[in-house]
């Protein structure tokens, strides 16, 4: 499938950012942050006819005002990233990239099947170099049915995928003229949380971690499957837990499919090394600390959940025992992150839980599994004026990950994986993935 860019332009905020607005400093927590760009797809099929490649000028001036309007909340995007006597974000409206492509093809290609981490590229771009470059890159990739794909990337240094949703949510109620549904970002947690030196280990540069090839594919856990697998978690605890035991959908699609992946890195290396579970945990609604309404930046830690040596009678872990290691895992981390009162204290409570992954990401001694929650972002959400997306996607980095985006209904999951085309192929045959996904 053949991306073809047609133009690519600056978009500027309406109008100018004040002066007292002009500098920007990144918060404790994204100066932790890999210079990375973060990325999602939202598709949109032509339902009605609506989007006409020789009508497309249209949308996408319409498009690209509304974007300029919505910069003028979302400032710092429009600005420049700048190391210089401390990192900052230059507020400078030099603006954000929007570039439009024609794709030499239909969107219904990218919506069956596994996707091309290629054709992910191609859809949704991105600098390689942080300084200098632009902190936001939009791509609208127009089909030849008249479907439109829309990739967003934003650098990890200004905001997570919560920063991303509200940014994007604004822009599209923007697009369709529904001044009601915008939302007034804050840009204050640099002033609550402010930066300070980390002594943290270095990321590995980004698109260079590892040296496999690696492949993505979607699983789709509707909401009858993860009833089933919550029945079944529940069944399984029975004897130890209380009755009222009831694990979220995260917590039993996570379990499975770090079961699986347990069971495959075990298969494959041959021997029984302890396993690591990882999960990206937002911190908007779980700290005890006054913060403003919609705050854009990096809000997030890391939480784990270990497992103990396996014995030589047990190979392979139970579904329960994970859903347990995962359920107990967020537990306490919401405990934790409640009590804590103290900036600083939260401050550093974050910087360890990202230190800590940064140090076992590179051990070879557990098998570690990676999973970002992105559900109740309302993604699904992003209406432009020609309705909602039929699918979203994230972008997929060069390392084993699992993204949990909501499916279309919200009420099921559909899991994002990246792995080898080996542990893929393996995780595709095993039976427990099979039986509980479409």
């Amino acid at each position: 499938m053949k991306v073809e860019v047609q133009w690519k332009k600056l978009v500027k905020p309406s109008v100018p950012t004040l002066s007292d607005r002009q500098k920007w400093k990144l918060t404790s927590i994204d100066e932790l942050q890999m210079p990375n760009y973060v990325g999602v797809i939202f598709y949109y099929r032509d339902e009605a006819g609506k989007n006409p490649r020789a009508e497309i000028s249209q949308t996408l001036h319409q498009m690209e005002e509304s974007l300029s309007k919505t910069l003028t909340l979302f400032y710092p995007m429009a600005g420049r990233y700048i190391e210089d006597d401390g990192c900052f974000i230059d507020c400078n409206d030099l603006g954000v990239e929007f570039v439009h492509a024609k794709v030499d093809g239909q969107i219904d290609q990218l919506l069956h099947g596994d996707p091309d981490m290629d054709s992910l590229e191609h859809l949704s771009p991105f600098p390689n170099n942080l300084v200098g470059s632009p902190l936001v890159v939009i791509q609208v990739n127009t089909f030849e049915c008249g479907g439109i794909a829309i990739g967003l990337r934003s650098t990890h240094k200004i905001g997570d995928v919560y920063t991303m949703a509200i940014f994007a949510n604004s822009w599209a109620a923007t697009c369709r003229g529904n001044v009601d549904a915008k939302v007034c970002p804050s840009f204050e947690l640099s002033s609550l949380f402010p930066m300070k030196a980390w002594t943290v280990a270095n990321w590995p540069p980004p698109r260079i971690i590892g040296s496999k090839e690696f492949v993505v594919s979607r699983f789709r856990f509707s909401s009858d499957a993860i009833s089933k697998l919550r029945a079944l978690a529940r069944d399984d605890a029975k004897d130890s837990m209380a009755n009222n035991f009831q694990p979220s959908r995260v917590e039993v699609v996570s379990a499975l499919i770090s079961r699986a992946l347990v069971k495959i890195d075990r298969s494959r290396l041959g021997e029984e090394r302890p396993f690591v579970v990882y999960m990206t945990f937002n911190l908007r609604d779980k700290v005890n600390l006054k913060i403003p309404a919609y705050p854009c930046g990096n809000f997030y830690g890391m939480i784990s959940g270990w497992s103990s040596q396996p014995s030589a009678s047990k190979r392979n872990p139970e579904f329960s025992e994970i859903v347990n290691i995962i359920h107990n895992m967020i537990s306490d981390s919401k405990t934790k992150y409640a009590t804590i009162s103290n900036r600083e204290e939260f401050c550093s409570t974050v910087g360890n839980s990202i230190a800590e992954f940064v140090k076992v990401a590179s051990s070879s001694e557990v098998s570690m599994i990676v999973f970002s929650s992105w559900c109740r972002f309302g993604l699904y959400e992003i209406n432009f004026g020609w309705g909602r997306p039929v699918l979203v996607s994230n972008i997929s980095l060069n390392l084993r990950s699992i993204f949990f985006i909501d499916d279309e209904e919200g009420t099921g999951i559909d899991a994002w994986i990246t792995a080898t085309e080996e542990e893929m192929n393996l995780l595709k045959q095993d039976p427990d993935t099979m039986a509980f996904t479409s």
